[in-house]
């Protein structure tokens, strides 16, 4: 946990390494536009208490997502609009939007977009003599929306068929209330979680012998 994470620095580190990622695999990659607003403190670099390896992951998923979107649906015109970054924070909120023109998702599929291992990006192939590609594996949504939620957050996604994507992440900037999201544990999961069905460590040895019908199969 970062108690000063520089929002602005994390997302300029996951645009250029995403970048880079592009230019390896599509030979160019589109320009960023990033602009700042802290309405908390005017004039003051936007800071938050938050983890900077999982800010990160989530703005470098979105961003090759953005550029991939954006390479192959004007792979034709020889011009790559960018992608534009909105930072602003709030008394509570932070939030980041992300917009691309990349052709934009149907809406029948931007629910599926955050299923394991569902992508709307062809297929990857491995190939030893190609960059790695950018997108396709189906993890990049799901993962980094669960990043967002871990801290009480949220990712969005709206979608503009034909034009493309804006992406909006949405981070509790109050202590009091990005408060970890776990499992619940109530007296229905209490049963599971009591039941032990690792032997003892070998350098602990049991008191008393196992009772070896608890694990057996039904």
């Amino acid at each position: 946990m970062n108690p000063n994470c520089n929002v602005v620095e994390v997302i300029k580190d996951g645009y250029e390494n995403a970048r880079h990622l592009c230019d390896l695999y599509y030979i160019n990659s589109p320009e960023q536009k990033l602009e700042e607003l802290n309405a908390k403190s005017p004039g003051q670099p936007i800071q938050v208490v938050y983890v900077a390896s999982h800010l990160y992951h989530m703005v470098f998923e979105l961003f090759k997502n953005a550029m991939r979107a954006t390479m192959e649906y004007h792979a034709d015109r020889g011009v790559h609009p960018p992608i534009q970054v909105h930072i602003t924070l709030g008394n509570e909120d932070l939030t980041m939007k992300m917009s691309d023109c990349g052709g934009g998702v149907l809406l029948r599929k931007i629910d599926r977009l955050f299923n394991y291992l569902y992508s709307t990006a062809p297929q990857p192939l491995v190939e030893t003599s190609r960059a790695v590609p950018l997108a396709g594996f189906g993890c990049g949504f799901p993962i980094s929306r669960l990043y967002a939620q871990y801290f009480q957050g949220n990712l969005k996604l709206y979608s503009l068929e034909g034009h493309g994507t804006d992406t909006v992440i949405y981070l509790k900037v109050l202590s009091t209330e990005s408060i970890e999201r776990l499992p619940v544990y109530n007296k229905a999961a209490w049963k599971l979680y009591n039941i032990n069905h690792e032997a003892d460590d070998w350098c602990v040895p049991s008191r008393e012998p196992k009772d070896i019908t608890m694990f057996h199969s039904a």
